[in-house]
């Protein structure tokens, strides 16, 4: 009696297609992934043309213009997650201004499909170059004189004084 007028199994796909959606962002790795990608977006670094971060910046600066007057309406609930947060892992910009953030990658994500059209067409046929040992070198120097701060963690020991 499937035929029933009026009936139909759309509501049962609709279910599916949610829950395939909600494993896909489960399984995405978290918003760094994201954060990384629009970053790299609009890196001259990466190889990118100006086709594709062009568009990414564009939207980029749209949406943390747009996002500005959203920040200040949530002001409120801002410095609440601001106060609660342990003193070592507070960043003031990046609690106060959160919705021009977001709305700053997302708009970068303008710049995606230019950034598929362009790696189908060109980036992906090219060959990757190889470093030099020189430029190896160099690279594990800054690496380690590079300074991890990013990371909200407290030492156990503490630093040397002077060092």
């Amino acid at each position: 009696m499937s035929a029933v007028v009026g009936t139909s199994v759309a509501p049962g796909r609709h279910r599916w297609a949610r829950r395939l959606l909600a494993a896909a962002l489960l399984c995405s790795g978290g918003c760094s992934e994201l954060v990384r990608y629009t970053d790299d977006l609009v890196d001259a670094r990466t190889g990118r043309t100006l086709v594709t971060r062009t568009p990414a910046t564009f939207g980029g600066i749209v949406g943390f213009v747009v996002g500005l007057p959203v920040s200040v309406v949530v002001f409120p609930v801002s410095w609440v997650v601001y106060q609660s947060q342990s003193e070592s892992a507070r960043d003031p910009v990046s609690t106060y201004l959160f919705p021009s953030f977001v709305l700053w990658r997302v708009g970068s994500l303008i710049g995606m499909p230019f950034d598929a059209v362009e790696w189908v067409v060109w980036r992906g046929w090219q060959p990757e170059s190889a470093m030099t040992r020189e430029e190896r070198e160099r690279r594990e120097r800054e690496l380690d004189a590079q300074e991890w701060t990013s990371y909200p963690v407290e030492p156990i020991y503490g630093r040397k004084p002077g060092g």
